[in-house]
């Protein structure tokens, strides 16, 4: 209960420094990739008609499992839901080409990094989630936008975690307590092993930062 107070308290003065900082200041909003996306056509379905897809988008998936034999029935029930979707005008085919390409495109949203933030310095906030210490000092670590991200929850997309190198360290005062990073941004795919609260993993990040000035977030 104590960690979820100073996460809430940690995520509030984050989310509190748009309304104080400066121009010089990268959020992460804008580490996403701009990637031209095409329009939802589920959006237009209504719930049945989503869960009849959800249905046909299983079976199907099953069938290329390797030993995989459908049932007859189970063939019939797929083939009247799709007659089913085609008589209320919904091209089930079409439909499905165009799955794949959203999942295509909200994928590269979430792991390709933004070419326009690369190779140039950038103050960010965010949190700390520790990954090489030094006595009591943090020299590597993970930022992220969210407190107790990749520990006590799970970690963001790898376009929002990045990789700071900071070697004179700074102390780490709670994983809920905001700070600022300065430096260069680079991209470089990289995983590094986050002990978890309650196991560990390995966690992915498409950027990283050799860090000027790393200082704790005060309030104006």
């Amino acid at each position: 209960m104590k960690f979820l107070k100073q996460v809430l308290l940690g995520c509030t003065l984050l989310c509190s420094l748009n309304a104080v900082a400066g121009d010089d200041v990268t959020f992460w909003q804008e580490l996403i990739p701009q990637i031209q996306t095409v329009e939802d056509p589920f959006a237009a379905l209504d719930s049945n008609q989503l869960y009849d897809l959800g249905t046909i988008a299983r079976f199907r998936e099953a069938t290329k499992i390797d030993g995989f034999t459908p049932s007859q029935e189970s063939v019939s029930e797929v083939k009247a839901l799709e007659g089913k979707l085609q008589k209320q005008g919904v091209n089930v085919e079409q439909l499905f080409v165009a799955r794949e390409t959203i999942m295509e495109q909200r994928t590269q949203m979430a792991t390709l990094p933004n070419s326009n933030v690369l190779n140039k310095k950038h103050k960010i906030p965010g949190f700390i989630t520790p990954l090489e210490m030094e006595g009591t000092l943090v020299t590597k670590f993970f930022l992220v936008p969210t407190a107790g991200a990749c520990i006590h929850t799970p970690p963001p997309p790898p376009n929002q975690i990045i990789l700071v190198d900071y070697p004179q360290g700074i102390e780490l005062v709670s994983l809920a307590t905001p700070i600022w990073v300065e430096g260069e941004l680079t991209d470089g795919k990289v995983t590094e092993d986050v002990n978890y609260a309650d196991g560990a993993a390995n966690v992915e990040a498409v950027y990283q930062l050799s860090a000027d000035d790393v200082e704790l977030y005060q309030a104006q």
